[in-house]
């Protein structure tokens, strides 16, 4: 299947026929990574087989992009909206309504024409802000062992400070990398890095019927991650043993410390073992971790879909999405390609 739709004048209508078409607003704080918002959505809605439309309407717009959804799947794909990170706002365009209405958010300097055909434009889904707030790591509830065995209950944890101990995985990038791991058919998840727990609770949230694993080798953060995980493990994650084909899905953000690469790697290696053959690794790292991480993957057979760097409030970082499988990455191939030539 091809990902992607090149609309023309000549081909419009048989489009419109079968599919409903969708704007998506991409978030001011990831306006820049329009090729991962495109491939987000495209994992979260990928048995909804939707298209992303390369030269969509409204282009003129800064930060919107645009999908064909088939008219079968438009239910279901307005069911997964509220899970996405990188896009927040969602509007249906109405070819059947040539009155140009447009009573949105949208400004558009050019007329509501798009290849010969008129449409008017509405709100389709908005995600909760008070929602996306309170999943924040400055105020989503998480619970740390004290000093004298105690649980704690605390609200915006965000780690001890140190450089392995950083919590804080922005909302849009945690709920971007569950949507990466194709959620709807991969539904069992080992974090190997899971601090805060930014990843099980949102995959927990995108997900409810998942089944979501976590390691880390800070006890304080243990009764946190059994709050949020299905099964959580106390240890280093170089030291972890898990039996074949035991998750779908590793996402993880890695600690951002040139020192613990080779335990990273190390990790990973370990954990590749219980991953099933068509298994998605979704990893984000510092920008000066990732060429080291890749080397490693690749030496265990595992093939680079798509990365990106992504500008988080000055650190540098890089989202990376990788499969177990060649004939999955083939299939991928041609819509990456495509994907690559978007800015």
């Amino acid at each position: 299947m091809n990902y992607f739709a090149e609309v023309t004048k000549s081909n419009i209508d048989e489009y419109l026929r079968e599919y409903s078409i969708i704007a998506c607003r991409i978030r001011n704080s990831r306006i820049k990574s329009k090729q991962i918002a495109i491939l987000e959505m495209i994992f979260a809605q990928f048995d909804n087989e939707i298209l992303a439309v390369k030269n969509g309407p409204l282009g003129d717009i800064k930060g919107i992009v645009s999908f064909f959804c088939p008219k079968k799947n438009l239910f279901s794909f307005r069911e997964r909206l509220f899970g996405i990170g990188y896009c927040y706002k969602f509007y249906l365009l109405d070819f059947e309504d040539e009155t140009c209405k447009n009573p949105t958010d949208l400004r558009s300097i050019n007329p509501l024409i798009w290849k010969g055909r008129k449409f008017s434009v509405d709100y389709f889904y908005t995600q909760d802000s008070k929602i996306y707030e309170e999943q924040s790591p400055h105020k989503r509830e998480f619970k740390i062992a004290g000093s004298n065995g105690e649980v704690k209950t605390v609200f915006g944890y965000r780690g001890d400070g140190s450089e392995l101990g950083r919590r804080s995985l922005p909302v849009e990038d945690a709920r971007c990398m569950v949507n990466l791991s194709i959620p709807a058919k991969n539904k069992r998840i080992l974090d190997p890095f899971a601090g805060g727990g930014g990843i099980v609770f949102t995959f927990r949230y995108i997900a409810p019927n998942g089944t979501m694993a976590s390691i880390d080798i800070d006890p304080v953060l243990k009764p946190g991650l059994e709050f949020y995980s299905s099964a959580h493990y106390v240890m280093n994650a170089k030291d972890a043993s898990f039996p074949p084909d035991s998750f779908d899905s590793v996402i993880t953000e890695v600690p951002f410390s040139k020192n613990a690469l080779n335990d990273i790697t190390i990790a990973l290696a370990k954990i590749n073992a219980s991953v099933s053959n068509d298994g998605i690794f979704v990893i984000m790292c510092e920008k000066n971790q990732r060429d080291e991480i890749f080397s490693a993957m690749s030496e265990l057979g595992i093939y680079l879909l798509f990365n990106s760097e992504i500008d988080r409030k000055g650190t540098d970082v890089d989202m990376s999405v990788l499969c177990k499988s060649e004939n999955f990455a083939n299939s991928m191939s041609e819509f990456i390609g495509e994907l690559k030539k978007i800015y």
